[in-house]
């Protein structure tokens, strides 16, 4: 036993590990313009929301979408869900990119099978909202909207009441925010309406919202702040969308929003609008054309090289150090993969198989997604590329889930099951099955549920 101790210390004593990053185009989700908003509860299920009036929902990492609703008088432009089931989407109202609904929230307590509008605020009703945080599993804030009038608008109890605040003392639009707990946070936006005569504008609120003091104003007139991103507690860093064709900054603080300072982006004019962090060095930048892709830096913004993917990037989300999403023009998905010289040297395996899937037993998606582990992870290996399907049945046999459905190619692989069902619903706790199935292999296992 102590020999064999010995060896496995050795191995990672000897075994050289490195990660590789990458962003994927995921093909599935029609193009359109620009998707405006992207939200994931789990690494599997999440929603993308277009200028259309669009919401399209995923079950399996991006690999497929389905669209679920569709509103043509609404431009929708930001999304945010607490769980499984209950999401709210932001109306950027009418007068803006020809829209007319005058809906400002629309909310689903299914998954987003249904959506209806958010009936009264406690304060005046914003005339529409553009971006959207969600604090924690009973806090969410919005602000709007892009050419104006600043609106903040909170709720405290997962969306059963909200209020809102006119805003216009502070800013003529407010584009996007983000709070670090339910008392502390940002919102950016612009000085003026139009946005030609107008300054990039950053407010800080210590107290819920409640009351706002602007912290900074851009030098330049004709630009204004689009979108936020902290990947810290104390690093953030804002985008500067400029029309006028000059060079373009965007704005950083270390301090947590307490001060921020200008940095050049390009001397060449581009059109900035997505900006999003993974940790205080790595992020991106997007906003161009379909002609154009993002630009990354690796040193917290001194330098920028082109990315290499995404088109009219607005929007980022990071789920974790090695996992994340993107909305632009279609959907992307950045993964890190960490390998070993002995798992790249390694031969194809020899024979299909199904591991137990761990952890097991598992929380919740709601309960483990807060403690930052959501779901269980399932294991399979394959010795030929081969289509694979896992399906989920309960103790009768009936079918709760699709897991997986595609081909994969021979090798090792993992999926996430997030404990809910094809329609958004948690499962209760229990015992579950999961049943892997190719054209040459077949193989079940148990696992349970806890809560």
């Amino acid at each position: 036993m102590v020999r064999n101790l010995w060896m496995v210390i050795l191995f990672f004593a000897s075994a050289v590990f490195s990660q590789t990053s990458s962003w994927q185009t995921l093909n599935s989700v029609p193009i359109v313009t620009r998707y405006n908003d992207i939200y994931f509860v789990t690494p599997a299920r999440g929603w993308i929301a277009n200028g259309s009036g669009q919401i399209y929902r995923t079950l399996d990492g991006g690999v497929s979408w389905v669209k679920q609703f569709e509103k043509s008088t609404a431009h929708f432009r930001s999304i945010g869900f607490v769980d499984s089931l209950h999401g709210w989407a932001g109306n950027v109202g009418p007068g803006e990119f020809g829209a007319t609904d005058t809906s400002t929230i629309y909310q689903t307590a299914d998954g987003g099978k249904t959506w209806t509008p958010v009936q009264s605020f406690s304060g005046p009703k914003p005339r529409g909202l553009c971006g959207m945080h969600v604090v924690n599993d009973s806090v969410i804030c919005a602000v709007g909207r892009v050419r104006g009038p600043a609106f903040f608008a909170r709720t405290t109890n997962r969306g059963k009441t909200w209020t809102s605040k006119d805003m216009s003392q502070y800013a003529a639009g407010l584009i996007d925010v983000y709070f670090f707990h339910p008392d502390t946070g940002v919102a950016v936006g612009l000085t003026k309406a139009p946005n030609d005569s107008a300054h990039g504008v950053t407010l800080l609120t210590v107290d819920g919202g409640q009351t706002w003091e602007r912290r900074y104003v851009t030098r330049r007139i004709g630009e204004w702040c689009w979108k936020v991103s902290f990947p810290s507690r104390q690093v953030g860093y804002a985008a500067l969308q400029r029309d006028k064709t000059s060079s373009i900054n965007f704005l950083k603080t270390t301090d947590g929003g307490k001060t921020w300072q200008e940095k050049l982006f390009s001397n060449s004019y581009y059109f900035v609008q997505g900006i999003g962090f993974i940790n205080e060095k790595t992020g991106w930048i997007g906003g161009s054309s379909a002609a154009s892709s993002g630009y990354q830096t690796t040193d917290g913004g001194e330098t920028w090289q082109p990315a290499g993917f995404g088109s009219r990037l607005n929007r980022f989300r990071f789920l974790s150090d090695t996992l994340g999403y993107a909305a632009g023009q279609r959907a992307y998905k950045y993964t890190v993969r960490t390998t070993s010289v002995t798992e790249r040297t390694a031969a194809v395996p020899e024979s299909f198989s199904l591991s137990q899937n761990f952890p097991n037993p598992f929380w919740s998606e709601a309960t483990s997604r807060l403690a930052g582990n959501p779901g269980t992870a399932i294991k399979f290996t394959l010795p030929k590329a081969a289509h694979v399907r896992i399906t989920v049945f309960d103790l009768n046999g009936r079918q709760i889930d699709d897991i997986l459905n595609q081909t994969r190619e021979a090798g090792t692989h993992t999926v996430v099951w997030d404990a809910a069902d094809k329609e958004g619903r948690l499962l209760r706790a229990g015992v579950y099955f999961y049943k892997l199935s190719t054209a040459d292999f077949t193989a079940t296992r148990k696992m349970i549920l806890l809560r």
